[in-house]
């Protein structure tokens, strides 16, 4: 039983991960049907937690809701049908500072190095970075040209510890050639204390000592922007993820790429920010916050925290 034959069975197309470059670990791809435009199996759904599902254009949906529309049938009973295939103890959206208990524990990618070589280091000073300090700060380490996990490639990559409430609950990796189709990589999810798209990325401790939250996309705007600043891992945010945020701050600058998807997600951010009685503000940059030059961004971080009063 499971996900793919509940797919099979009601023959719902589908792409698993090495069919498809939409495709990723641990996760079979449909198409979206909340998308407009092409289908190009954007949707996944993860195999551990099937009733989970993310659209890498439109966003986090529930499993039940997409069949409940593909299937012309009420979500109730999409829900009893991911039940009946996937058994009686499938996952439904756990918080996200609930830990939960696997068989696959937390590790990184196999071998990997405990401090970035010349090449990690000649990637992050063309991105306008001090590798030294970044490092340092963010606990950063890497793979060589040979390292996997779970079957998966990650060589040549910066591994990037993801931490919550003081506890390593994911990672993220990011290549370094320029060669990957996958620039990202993450943790494969059975192995993620907490799911990242259920969290969000940033110097936790220190988020209570500013006026206001700078939400940006990935983590080299973080790094860059400085402690003030959270990332979402990509614009496609999930409920999750916003309900982290209200919890954490009451106030948010969104500065997400200034390209049409990009402001499409930052707008429904807002939305639903503001819902839960949040003060937000959109903002946008000329260039990825992640690429702008350290003094600008800087001084762009103060501007913006000095509006909040």
């Amino acid at each position: 039983m499971g996900i793919e034959k509940l797919l099979q069975d009601y023959g719902i197309p589908y792409v698993t991960e090495s069919e498809h470059h939409h495709g990723t670990p641990d996760w079979i791809n449909i198409h979206c049907p909340f998308c407009t435009g092409s289908k190009n199996f954007h949707l996944g759904i993860n195999i551990y937690q099937p009733m989970v599902s993310h659209c890498w254009r439109c966003g986090g949906h529930s499993t039940a809701s997409v069949l409940s529309r593909i299937l012309n049938i009420s979500v109730e009973k999409a829900k009893n049908l991911i039940q009946e295939y996937a058994g009686p103890t499938v996952t439904i959206r756990k918080k996200a500072e609930e830990p939960r208990m696997s068989i696959f524990p937390i590790k990184f990618p196999q071998p990997y190095f405990e401090h970035l070589n010349e090449a990690g280091k000649k990637y992050l000073e063309g991105r306008g970075f001090d590798p030294e300090k970044l490092e340092k700060r963010w606990k950063l380490k890497q793979t060589g040209p040979v390292s996997f996990l779970d079957k998966i490639a990650y060589g040549n990559r910066i591994i990037i510890p993801i931490h919550w409430g003081r506890q390593l609950v994911s990672f993220q990796t990011r290549d370094i050639t320029g060669k990957s189709d996958k620039r990202y990589l993450a943790c494969p999810m059975k192995r993620e204390v907490i799911h990242h798209k259920y969290i969000v990325y940033g110097k936790e401790k220190e988020w209570s000592k500013h006026p206001a939250l700078i939400v940006v996309e990935g983590v080299a705007d973080v790094w860059k922007l400085g402690t003030a600043a959270v990332a979402t891992f990509g614009t496609a945010f999930t409920m999750e993820q916003v309900l982290t945020l209200s919890r954490i701050h009451n106030k948010f600058f969104i500065v997400y790429d200034n390209e049409p998807q990009a402001q499409q997600q930052a707008r429904e951010l807002a939305v639903k920010l503001k819902a839960l009685g949040k003060k937000v503000f959109i903002e946008t940059v000329d260039t990825d916050p992640g690429d702008m030059k350290l003094y600008d961004a800087r001084h762009f971080v103060k501007t913006l925290l000095k509006e909040v009063f």
